[in-house]
């Protein structure tokens, strides 16, 4: 066999290439994701320690719409969430009294999503009827002054982490606010 110059340095580089690609090889292998087509689980959310309830106050009643015996108004509500993540009110059943005389019911759906730790102010329109009231009310709600309400009922609120479940919260609120136009 005859020996070329350079001849062996050449098979000295290639084996060192060789075993560098190996290395290299079986490093990447080892990396890689499982085989098998399933990515590897999300890590959990963490469940928050402490879930707060929310506050829930009635900030104005607001003539939309007057007529002689039915009147239009529009509740103003604000939620503030005191909460670290954010809260859907999916669910709001309500009875407005006025001085003590019923003014209406309802159920409103997906009402607001307040965001964590700030708050939302939805508002409820409905149509009440005069008639069969004290004549002082209507004399309040015509001339804007502060009417006295109670509103009761409950709200259901759901949250975007599993492991909480939705809450009820049953509400008996009672105040002043003003009517304004």
């Amino acid at each position: 066999m005859l020996a070329c110059p350079g001849h062996n340095a050449d098979i000295e580089d290639m084996r060192k290439l060789f075993v560098v690609g190996c290395v290299f090889f079986l490093l990447t292998a080892c990396k890689s994701a499982p085989q098998g087509g399933k990515p590897p689980p999300a890590a959990p959310q963490p469940v928050p320690t402490e879930v707060l309830e929310p506050a829930f106050t009635i900030t104005s009643i607001k003539i939309v719409q007057a007529d002689l015996i039915n009147t239009r108004l529009k509740l103003s509500i604000k939620i503030d969430n005191p909460n670290t993540f954010p809260i859907t009110l999916s669910s709001f059943r309500y009875e407005l009294y006025g001085d003590g005389n019923f003014w209406a019911d309802g159920i409103v759906k997906d009402l607001a999503v307040v965001p964590a730790q700030g708050h939302a102010e939805p508002g409820l329109e409905f149509e009440m009827n005069f008639i069969g009231m004290k004549r002082r009310l209507l004399d309040d709600i015509i001339a804007m002054r502060e009417v006295r309400y109670r509103v009761t009922g409950s709200m259901e609120l759901e949250t975007d982490i599993p492991a909480l479940p939705d809450f009820h919260i049953n509400f008996d609120y009672s105040g002043k606010s003003a009517v304004i136009q």
